[in-house]
């Protein structure tokens, strides 16, 4: 795991061991019940405190153990998670907004052969709104 630079404000904490740092404490889990609710080892949960970058299936696992029960939610903290880790880049208008994390749970279902007919229907729509 790198070391990424603390932007959270606080030395020697990066954005997400801060989170889940601040997590952890509202929800009264020690490092080894963190790890349990995420499926990760104690020790990954301490390196992400310490500054340390996950990969980005780790901080996936972390937006499903800490969404609570809605699976928007979960589409909305794992954008916003991997953001903070420097997978997706930030938007303008912040985190992830309600309608398209619905669209994304629904496409999660798909296969492979409905995405890529989703992907040339965007193309599609996203061509046809160019000539408007």
């Amino acid at each position: 795991m790198a070391k990424v630079s603390a932007d959270s404000g606080r030395p020697g904490l990066s954005s997400l061991g801060y989170w889940l740092r601040e997590r952890c404490r509202i929800e009264g889990l020690s490092l080894r019940k963190a790890a349990a609710k995420a499926g990760v080892s104690h020790a990954t949960i301490s390196d992400i405190i310490n500054g340390g970058r996950p990969s980005a299936a780790t901080v996936v696992k972390l937006a499903n153990a800490f969404s609570g029960n809605g699976q928007h939610q979960k589409a909305s903290l794992e954008d916003f998670l991997l953001t903070l880790c420097g997978y997706r880049s930030n938007r303008a208008e912040g985190r992830l907004r309600e309608p398209l994390a619905r669209l994304m749970d629904k496409l999660s279902e798909f296969s492979d052969a409905q995405l890529e007919i989703m992907e040339h229907f965007a193309d599609f729509v996203t061509k046809s709104g160019d000539k408007t």
